[in-house]
């Protein structure tokens, strides 16, 4: 290892797209260790190994969220309700419909 390096041609890197200073807290995740009961926790795990479900930990973030903020989580009837809901299902379904289509092509 050198005594002096010679930073004189050096770049500076791109800078982050960090939010606002008052969003920092919202965007930084902390680990924790955390006791649940095992039901609770199977609950979310049952969710999350569905397929294109979100991580067990989101959905439990998500759902400690919407009680800080004094919501509750949506129901079905909600979500069918909710017109950008539907839309982006219906997208997704029809990506993934198009990538099965594809998928199941013989070669």
């Amino acid at each position: 290892m050198k005594k002096e390096y010679d930073f004189s041609r050096a770049k500076r890197g791109t800078v982050r797209d960090l939010p606002p200073i008052e969003d920092l807290d919202r965007h930084t995740k902390v680990r924790i260790t955390i006791m649940l009961d095992n039901d609770v926790l199977q609950f979310f795990k049952a969710r999350a190994a569905k397929r294109g479900a979100e991580p067990y930990q989101t959905q439990v973030n998500r759902a400690l969220r919407e009680y800080m903020e004094g919501g509750r989580p949506p129901t079905k009837d909600d979500l069918l309700e909710d017109e950008g809901f539907v839309s982006r299902l219906a997208e997704r379904v029809a990506e993934y419909s198009t990538r099965k289509t594809v998928s199941r092509r013989p070669r």
